[in-house]
């Protein structure tokens, strides 16, 4: 393949640092401090990626040259660290084009060139849908930067959408939405996310409706997925022979697995389905129990169950070792409630993204190796979270949708985690979180006996509809076949998932030990009454050798939970087909895509 060399442009110059490799060209936007410890980095043989940001890493370092890419598009070098940092590459050939069609350019390119292409976006994820930890050059993936150009949106009130193209940020199209009169029921908690990511994993919230509540027209109870009125991506094309930029409305057969694809393409435009809604009330409470709240299902008191009917919206965040969790619960008030702070923005609790140097310190310790200080992090975050939302005003606010629920910032303490989605009857949900925090409150204090703290961070629960593809109001309208939110077709009466996931921060001793037990155990105590599935941007498929790696949960439990009473033409084998239909060269499979879905079946 021709090469341009070994000093391809990166962008516009600014600074240069030579070593006995020859000359480091620093890419735009970076100081000469930075471009002169890359050389020396480089020269001494560390990893860029274990010294400096992706920003900072943004520079020319010794290794394959640079691809030539189609007219137009100049590559640089630059490193990917997901959210939570475990997942850290060295630098990748990465790319910004400017279109859709620039996208298609690159995706012939990648055909003809045996490379493939994966989209990046803000890195706002857990599992490697994306890239792999350790990958380099030699895996000849170029990186497809969709936040610096694809970013555009329009709104139209009338017809009650929203057209984003796929690199545009949650928060955007929650904003360009807002600015119109028109929201989201749901939708997940970060704005740092692309419309296009989010869609790929079947982003969420947490929302259910509450007693006597009836759906809002173009909003729904399931997922983002189940929003989407149409979408272009990048596919293999039958009648050109190439890769080309195709429309798919609701109502084609091969839309459904590219609704939630887990990135095996790169959605360049989506449409969506919005809502007229009034604002929301917010309330927060610290004083309710865990014996109280997870209580046995029948109880008398303020259980989760209690709150799913006055409410429909619940959030359950408890701190390790402690007994009283940050509760939220949100409701439609048209009116401001008389006690309640009225807010016109987003991310109105800033204490749990400025983190207090009490906590910074036991973090730091526990990251330097000395776990048992997670039986002091948790009661000293319940007790700040306590202070805070009194001191700060925010125990009770009111306004719209957008600024009640967004609320994690990407200076958020960075923590792994797991996550499950238990499908069940909504009479069931209480039973379904009396019997989890049973389990998991006993296996944190075992562990504690034996000197083991496996979990430094909360354990986090939303609680949400299923996806029916009769919300988006499109007769025909096809189900996202690889949502966790899509409904077990054999079981119409669970039409209700409960979102388990439990926080650590990376690399925590007896962690991944933790993680196999609790995930076997979910998948072991719910098989009676319930239906499981992995939340696929967390960590599930737990194994000794880490996450994403038991191969019986990727061969056997995966396939067959979206299996499982559907039709042969709906279950997982046919959207795995469609998915190597729409991308026979494979140019956007990642490893994990490798073992989850083999090439010609495995």
């Amino acid at each position: 393949m021709a090469t341009t060399g070994d000093r391809a442009p990166l962008g516009t110059p600014r600074h240069r640092a030579s070593t006995s490799e020859g000359t480091i060209v620093e890419h735009e936007g970076i100081n000469r401090r930075t471009a002169l410890a890359a050389a020396a980095i480089a020269g001494s043989g560390w990893t860029l990626s274990a010294m400096l940001s992706p920003a900072e890493a943004a520079v020319r370092v010794p290794g394959s040259p640079a691809p030539v890419l189609p007219a137009g598009m100049t590559p640089w070098l630059e490193v990917f660290v997901n959210w939570s940092g475990e997942t850290r590459t060295s630098p990748l050939w990465t790319v910004a084009p400017t279109s859709a069609d620039q996208v298609a350019e690159l995706a012939r390119w990648a055909s003809s060139n045996d490379w493939r292409l994966r989209a990046r976006g803000y890195q706002h994820n857990w599992s490697p849908l994306s890239v792999e930890s350790g990958s380099t050059q030699e895996s000849r993936v170029l990186m497809v930067d969709t936040v610096k150009h694809l970013t555009a949106i329009t709104v139209d009130p009338t017809a009650m959408t929203v057209t984003a193209q796929g690199g545009a940020s949650l928060e955007a199209v929650l904003n360009a939405a807002n600015n119109r009169g028109l929201s989201i029921m749901h939708h997940p908690a970060p704005g740092d996310v692309t419309i296009g990511g989010a869609l790929a994993i079947a982003g969420h919230g947490t929302a259910v409706p509450a007693s006597g509540e009836t759906r809002p027209a173009g909003a729904t109870f399931g997922s983002l997925s189940n929003l989407v009125v149409s979408m272009d991506a990048v596919v293999w094309d039958e009648t050109s022979g190439d890769y080309a930029v195709k429309r798919f409305e609701r109502t084609d057969p091969d839309i459904g697995p590219l609704l939630t694809n887990l990135g095996r393409t790169i959605v360049t435009s989506v449409q969506l389905r919005v809502a007229k809604l009034s604002n929301m009330r917010c309330r927060s409470y610290i004083t309710i129990p865990t014996w109280e709240l997870f209580a046995k299902p029948g109880s008398w008191g303020r259980s989760v169950d209690s709150y799913l009917r006055s409410c429909g919206r619940v959030e359950v965040i408890l701190f390790p070792f402690t007994s009283f969790p940050w509760v939220k619960t949100w409701e439609f008030s048209r009116y401001k409630p008389l006690l309640s702070r009225g807010t016109s923005s987003p991310y109105n609790y800033v204490f749990s993204d400025n983190i207090p140097q009490q906590i910074s310190d036991l973090f730091k310790k526990i990251q330097t190796g000395t776990p048992a200080i997670a039986t002091q992090l948790g009661p000293a975050q319940q007790k700040i979270t306590a202070t805070s939302l009194t001191t700060s005003f925010v125990s009770d606010l009111w306004g719209a949708p957008r600024n009640l629920q967004l609320y994690v910032r990407p200076n958020t303490p960075k923590v792994t985690a797991n996550g499950y989605a238990i499908h069940c009857r909504r009479a069931d949900v209480q039973r379904v979180l009396y019997e989890f925090h049973n389990y998991y409150k006993a296996s944190v204090n075992e562990y504690a006996k034996r000197w083991r703290y496996p979990v430094n961070g909360p354990l986090e629960i939303r609680v949400t509809g299923v996806d029916n593809p009769a919300d988006v109001e499109i007769p025909g309208a096809i189900t996202p076949t690889l949502s966790p939110s899509r409904q077990f077709a054999d079981h119409p009466e669970w039409d209700t998932v409960v979102w388990l996931d439990i926080l650590t921060f990376p690399g925590t001793p007896y962690s991944l030990q933790f993680f196999q037990e609790c995930e076997q155990w979910v998948i072991n105590n719910y098989a009676s009454y319930a239906g499981v599935r992995m939340e696929w941007s967390k960590g599930w498929g737990y194994s000794a050798d880490g996450a994403w790696q038991n191969q019986d949960i990727l061969q056997n439990q995966v396939p067959r939970s979206y299996s499982q009473g559907q039709p042969a033409d709906q279950g997982w084998d046919s959207a795995v087909r469609i998915l190597e239909k729409l991308d026979p060269s494979r140019i956007y499979a990642a490893p994990l895509h490798d073992r989850l879905m083999p090439p010609n079946g495995g």
